[in-house]
């Protein structure tokens, strides 16, 4: 107990000395959107970001943060593979970054968070119960330097551990065999390494690099068989991601840009169908890309304006009919993302935010008793924003 008070009582004396510094952002929209033609009945989204920075010295500082999300908003979740339809999700997100400027051109972090995310499939089900509700716990290191070539490179490390708490091995004749046996199947754990660069090509052009590599293991997952059984080995995926922006400003008010990224996903499991008998190799393996403009547009009210063409080929996974018969063909889907969002500053720290959303999604894979593979999502939304 005294370890305990004297522990209190010298923290108290740290933060009494340092400097507290409180940043913060508040919105608050409503609107509807649409799916497959159908309007949602719930609307309202919320959004808090607070983080009381405490800066000890020149070069120590600690940044707690705690972030906050509700979208009522219906829209499409993906998950293992196919698209879950959730009525609206509730996330809390606590993070903590002990930041290092070790020299004027150098910074080391050291962070942990742990995350909550709820999704509610129906409106009467209580939040907490969800299928798919899940909790992240991540800790990780980075550098950032500036170079001589580079305004900005980045290179950190993650480890983390993701756990379904709700989710219960459901009936394999449904959602195929690799569901069982266990109880915590979806449950899995990694290693994300990151890395980005930021380079000025000249006094008006920004190319910008992300890419990240993440090791995923599923401890309670086996690995399904020709035969329908399971080996004692367990799901592993790796998961390579690239990103490319490069955007130049042509004026004080208008700037364009174009945005690419590539996705490759390898896993060793594969996918039994016990309704037809029908075994899958390497289900869950693919590659993604996408690609499109970006614009921006004027000063005091400010139009972003994206669009993104995407081709996702799954390298194992084979498409169905409507009926649930198996083709030759594997399959491939394409899809399109636009999105306009329009600012207007109304006073010093309140701006007022419109945003329109559109994504449409079409395959190959006609049979969709389990996952959405063919459909269309839309949304409006307008509100303010605080910061603090």
């Amino acid at each position: 107990m005294r370890k305990i008070a004297t522990f209190i009582v010298c923290l108290f004396a740290v933060l009494n000395a340092a400097e507290i510094i409180s940043v913060g952002e508040v919105s608050l929209t409503g609107g509807s959107s649409m799916y497959e033609g159908s309007s949602s009945q719930s609307g309202g989204n919320f959004n808090l970001a607070f983080v009381p920075a405490v800066k000890f010295n020149e070069k120590v500082s600690l940044l707690p943060g705690y972030y906050a999300t509700y979208r009522g908003s219906k829209s499409v979740y993906e998950l293992i593979g196919g698209g879950t339809l959730y009525q609206d999700m509730m996330s809390h997100n606590i993070t903590l970054r002990l930041i290092n400027k070790i020299s004027p051109r150098t910074k080391f972090k050291v962070r942990a968070g742990y995350l909550l995310n709820y999704f509610r499939e129906t409106k009467d089900e209580d939040w907490g119960e969800g299928l798919f509700d899940y909790s992240k716990l991540t800790g990780g290191i980075e550098v950032e330097k500036r170079l001589a070539f580079f305004e900005k490179f980045i290179l950190s490390l993650d480890i983390f551990k993701v756990a379904f708490p709700e989710y219960a091995s459901l009936a394999s004749e449904k959602y195929g065999r690799e569901v069982y046996p266990g109880e915590n199947i979806l449950d899995f754990s990694g290693i994300m390494l990151y890395a980005r660069i930021l380079k000025r090509l000249g006094e008006k052009s920004i190319l910008s690099m992300n890419a990240t590599f993440t090791m995923k293991d599923f401890p309670e997952q086996n690995i399904i068989l020709k035969d329908a059984s399971f080996s004692l080995d367990k799901r592993k995926d790796r998961t390579t991601y690239i990103n490319t922006v490069f955007s130049k400003s042509l004026s004080s008010i208008f700037s364009l840009g174009i945005s690419a990224s590539g996705i490759i996903n390898r896993s060793n499991q594969n996918h039994y169908d016990a309704a037809e008998y029908k075994f899958v190799e390497r289900f869950y393996d693919y590659n993604s890309y996408s690609c499109g403009p970006v614009f921006s547009v004027g000063k005091k009210i400010r139009f972003d304006i994206n669009y993104q063409y995407g081709i996702k080929n799954y390298k194992g996974r084979l498409a169905q009919d409507k009926d649930g018969n198996y083709t030759d063909d594997k399959v491939k889907n394409t899809s399109n993302y636009a999105s306009l969002t329009i600012t207007y500053p109304v006073r010093k720290n309140l701006k007022l935010k419109i945003s329109g959303n559109y994504y449409s999604q079409s395959s190959n894979q006609d049979y969709e008793a389990v996952y959405e593979y063919n459909y269309n999502t839309s949304s409006f939304e307008a509100g303010v924003v605080y910061e603090f």
